[in-house]
């Protein structure tokens, strides 16, 4: 097993977070290699240098090769992209833990990915529990979202890692389960 290498990201590792995560998204992938999960949306440089510069986000590499990420952010509403300004909108009408998601201090997780050479060998829960040690101090609830296709995304967050679907959205035609989790360790 590789012995993985996770650290909060920083400007060099853009490219190889660009390179790597537009290799998966939906539609670069076959509908058989969808069935393991995808990333919604394209990658540009600037947009992950904005997002990784928000909020501390974790790379992982096996040597000099980036094997996952997970990108975290707290931008203003306005510098995210439509669905995700869409979400915005409807946090007022949802709650976490019987109080409403805008009584927290509150960021996005994701997307979170792991390689395909690199799964099932718990990378995943390894960076996320480095994402709730770098942003617990400043957030009380990490949010994300999830699109209905991407079944085994759900599955992994929400059985393993312990999200809790607390609403949902339908943009462009396309239904997303938002989710939320408390960063605390404990």
């Amino acid at each position: 097993m590789p012995d993985f290498n996770c650290r909060v990201a920083s400007a060099s590792d853009v490219p190889a977070i660009v390179h790597l995560a537009n290799q998966y998204t939906y539609q670069h992938l076959s509908e058989q290699d969808r069935q393991a999960g995808f990333l919604t949306g394209v990658f540009s440089e600037e947009q992950v240098r904005r997002m990784i510069q928000s909020a501390p986000s974790i790379v992982a590499y096996n040597q000099t090769e980036l094997a996952g990420f997970i990108i975290n952010t707290k931008l203003p509403p306005p510098e995210y992209p439509p669905l995700v300004q869409e979400i915005i909108k409807a946090l007022p009408q949802l709650k976490f833990k019987n109080l409403p998601v805008t009584q927290y201090t509150y960021f996005f997780y994701g997307p979170a990915l792991v390689a395909t050479p690199y799964r099932q060998q718990g990378l995943l829960q390894r960076m996320f529990l480095q994402t709730k040690k770098e942003l617990q101090a400043h957030y009380n609830l990490g949010l994300a979202f999830i699109d209905g296709a991407n079944q085994a995304s759900y599955q992994v967050h929400t059985k393993h890692l312990d999200f809790k679907a607390i609403g949902e959205i339908t943009f462009n035609n396309r239904a997303y389960a938002i989710l939320a989790f408390n960063p605390s360790l404990t």
